[in-house]
């Protein structure tokens, strides 16, 4: 099976194929099959249970595993498995900061 990791860190970006053959198409016999490098590399992410550290999440295909189901999601042919960290935050602007002087407070 070929399949795409995809890993997003702080510290790290990655994206490539990489052939596994997992005892069985679920995420968790997917994870245990990747070669060595590739485990090292994902170590921030996953522990070696695999469960994940806290603030990372897995998505197969973009989706988040938590929604779908857990390390028992099959996964195919040519799947997409991206590891990252949570992010939170953004900016806002109230719209009273932004209205004229003369409008009044």
């Amino acid at each position: 099976m070929k399949i795409f990791i995809n890993a997003f860190g702080t510290d790290i970006r990655l994206k490539q194929g990489v052939s596994v053959e997992p005892a069985s198409p679920a995420l968790r016999d997917v994870l245990r099959a990747l070669p060595d490098p590739e485990k090292g590399r994902l170590d921030r992410f996953i522990k070696d249970d695999l469960s994940l550290r806290e603030g990372c999440v897995i998505l197969v295909n973009g989706r988040n595993i938590a929604s779908l189901d857990g390390l028992e999601t099959r996964v195919q042919d040519e799947d997409e498995l991206t590891f990252t960290v949570l992010v939170a935050g953004g900016s806002f602007t109230s719209p009273l900061r932004n209205r004229p002087r003369w409008a009044g407070r």
